[in-house]
């Protein structure tokens, strides 16, 4: 038997709200306590299948611990740990990360917006230009390592680069308290906005959405409320 982890919370939530909060195996979810944080788990047999079902199912008890945790960071679907001593030790080798994460989602919950391109318009992916490449030959030949990493920087900034929100940034600013950025190289979805913001603000976000959407020059769709799965730090065993 092992232990599929839904969630990683603080410590200061109400756990005897959890009473009818059930894993999809039907077994009651428990914490593991660990320093600043807890673990929600449920006891199941491994390895978890990915179907459908068992991903609606893991993203339904994610969004009941979120009505009664304040803060809630996501555990991806089929993580499995041996034991409580095992997790433990995990949540302490990750306490930093952990505990910064979740001042960050604190009542928080997490809205995607997505941008598709106009019927007959395209939209080639941000990219460097030959004159960059040019520029950087010189240093990638003395310096391949510093260049490889320079390169991996900017790539980055690339990636989270998001020039087509710009008609929205002056107006979210008061309730996005952070972005996450996708962009997407193929098909007419051009990028991916992950953005956090206060769990009583979703009313405020799709009014303002509305209200900027003509300016944007793309087709946009937003869901949410959401957990905040997009502002889970990337954590290695």
């Amino acid at each position: 038997m092992s232990l599929c982890v839904y969630a990683i919370v603080g410590r200061r939530f109400n756990r005897r709200l959890l009473i009818r909060v059930n894993g999809a195996s039907g077994a009651r979810v428990r914490s593991v306590n660990a320093g600043a944080t807890s673990a929600l788990v449920a006891e199941c047999k491994g390895p978890l299948s990915p179907t459908v079902r068992a991903l609606r199912g893991h993203d339904a008890v994610v969004r009941r611990i979120a009505r009664v945790a304040p803060a809630v960071l996501p555990v991806r679907f089929g993580t499995l740990v041996d034991s409580d001593r095992s997790l433990v030790a995990l949540l302490d080798a990750w306490s930093d990360d952990l505990e910064k994460a979740l001042a960050l989602v604190d009542r928080h919950c997490q809205m995607t917006l997505r941008l598709f391109a106009l019927p007959g318009t395209t939209a080639p992916p941000a990219q460097s230009g030959p004159a960059d490449k040019a520029d950087e030959a010189p240093e990638a030949a003395a310096l391949p390592g510093t260049s490889y990493l320079a390169g991996r920087a900017r790539a980055h900034a690339v990636a989270q680069s998001a020039p087509e929100l710009e008609p929205l940034r002056e107006a979210f600013a008061p309730i996005v308290a952070s972005e996450r950025i996708a962009r997407h190289d193929q098909g007419p979805l051009v990028l991916t906005a992950y953005h956090l913001i206060p769990r009583g603000a979703v009313a405020t976000y799709r009014r303002l959405l509305r209200r900027h959407a003509a300016a944007l020059q793309h087709r946009a769709v937003v869901s949410g409320p959401w957990p905040p799965y997009a502002f889970v730090p990337e954590l290695r065993r």
